[in-house]
């Protein structure tokens, strides 16, 4: 069973995260108490997918400029196996709803996992970050304008 609920800060911390993603823009780091209560009750939204009651993501819109913009992010466990599907489907409901005129996210572009989950997301590779982040890899700078508004 797949159950999605606003995430909690401790959510963050407990996720056994892919090895993938221990790395961020080149730097290994782990997220600290203050992080993962930033990402939970900060501006935007914050969700936790437990499938039969493991953490398998947390992700959510963390807004830069509040009631404006915001970084789409994804923590994504190792074996998150069937419950991709349904990761993904909030992802891309949740940025479609969103009422904000832009939501981004960077990606490595040597990873075409990353660039291909932005993209079913509702998001589109918009630039080329050449020699980005602490390992001066290159990344794509992928987008969703909301236009009309």
């Amino acid at each position: 069973m797949i159950t999605i609920d606003p995430m909690k800060p401790h959510d963050a911390l407990a996720i056994q995260r892919q090895a993938s993603q221990l790395v961020q823009l080149g730097i290994e780091r782990d997220m600290s108490v203050d992080e993962a209560r930033a990402l939970a009750e900060g501006n935007g939204e914050a969700w936790t997918v437990r499938q039969d009651g493991r953490i398998v993501a947390c992700l959510g819109l963390k807004e830069t400029f509040p009631g404006a913009q915001a970084v789409a992010w994804a923590i994504l466990a190792e074996r998150v196996g069937a419950a991709h599907l349904a990761i993904t489907r909030h992802a891309r409901r949740r940025i479609a709803a969103s009422g904000l005129a832009r939501i981004e996210a960077i990606v490595r572009e040597a990873v075409p996992a990353e660039i291909a989950w932005a993209m079913l997301v509702g998001l589109k590779p918009a630039h080329v970050l050449r020699r980005f982040g602490q390992t001066s890899e290159t990344h794509i700078l992928c987008e969703y304008i909301r236009e009309g508004d």
